[in-house]
């Protein structure tokens, strides 16, 4: 499946085919976070809920009563959604975290439900690890790493086929994303450690960074 991502929304000024996405009360009660933003810069009305709202979507994630409403409600109406967006072909839909501020949910409750999504929704990157569904990365030995130059950190996965990650010297690899990029590929493909695997890596490299400054105090 192909996805689409962008790294933050810049500014309000969209093409006329591009619409914003937020979650929202069911009663259209546009109080705050990016519901704010629809209703002052999108077209967003006061009392609608679900659905088109000049160049904004409503998806509720919150109900009549106030109350968060269950993941199963949110996905049904993100059910309705995808169905629109099928039917609008035409229009570029950029999506927001819905259900990640007041409603408390989290990304890796909310993005999987945008799984079989249509291409012209175009989602944070935040969601990218979960509708990706990211194989996890074993290695045999996790010493096998080297770096490729000073941008890059590279780990063997097959014949001729790496995945890497921006990293430099003085970066701790625990502070970075535990995404890789696999190359060569025709499309990007993303892969990631276990929990375990990327401590040990950490530590890893740790020691190999150590390890040579040792080793060069020596020369010096």
């Amino acid at each position: 499946m192909y996805y689409q991502y962008f790294h933050e929304i810049k500014d309000y000024h969209f093409s006329d085919h591009q619409i914003l996405v937020f979650g929202c009360h069911e009663l259209g009660k546009h109080y705050s976070g990016y519901t704010q933003t629809a209703l002052h810069h999108f077209g967003a009305v006061l009392g609608q809920g679900e659905g088109r709202q000049g160049q904004s979507y409503g998806i509720p994630t919150i109900a009549e009563n106030g109350q968060v409403l269950d993941l199963n409600a949110i996905e049904n109406y993100i059910e309705n959604f995808k169905k629109y967006a099928v039917q609008h072909a035409h229009l570029q839909f950029m999506m927001t975290e819905i259900g990640c501020g007041f409603a408390k949910y989290h990304v890796d409750q909310i993005a999987p439900l945008f799984l079989n999504a249509p291409k012209n929704i175009h989602f944070p990157f935040s969601f990218m690890p979960f509708l990706e569904q990211l194989p996890i990365f074993r290695i045999e030995n996790i010493e096998l790493l080297w770096k490729a130059d000073e941008c890059y950190l590279e780990l063997p996965l097959d014949y001729a086929v790496v995945a890497r990650l921006a990293f430099k010297q003085t970066d701790q690899l625990i502070n970075l994303p535990n995404i890789w990029e696999k190359y060569p590929s025709t499309s990007q493909q993303y892969l990631k450690l276990d929990e375990q695997q990327f401590v040990q890596l950490h530590h890893a490299i740790e020691k190999f960074k150590q390890d040579e400054a040792t080793l060069f105090a020596g020369l010096i």
